[in-house]
């Protein structure tokens, strides 16, 4: 019993550590799309042809469908907001909401 309720107490302790490394993990994968479309913006890529290269890209199928929705807000951004920065906040914002 004793080693039932000490397995218990560590499984749901490590929960939000793990659960924190995951969203740190998307955050990133996320936002390197983002740097990624910001990146082919500048060089003067069209979005259809920016959204086709990333989702191609070497990223996890599970991102895959991120790829478009990112790409169109990147698309929507100033030109003086293509930089690195844009990347950095928005893993910023994705590690806030992400809690």
């Amino acid at each position: 019993m004793f080693r039932f309720l000490l397995y218990a107490a560590l499984t749901l302790t490590a929960a939000p550590a793990l659960a924190a490394g995951k969203a740190a993990e998307n955050c990133a994968v996320t936002s390197g799309i983002v740097a990624d479309a910001v990146a082919q913006r500048v060089s003067g890529r069209a979005q259809a042809d920016a959204t086709a290269t990333l989702a191609d890209g070497d990223i996890a199928a599970r991102f895959v469908p991120a790829v478009q929705p990112l790409v169109e807000w990147v698309y929507t951004l100033p030109q003086d907001q293509l930089t690195g920065d844009a990347a950095a906040a928005f893993q910023a914002a994705c590690l806030e909401q992400a809690g």
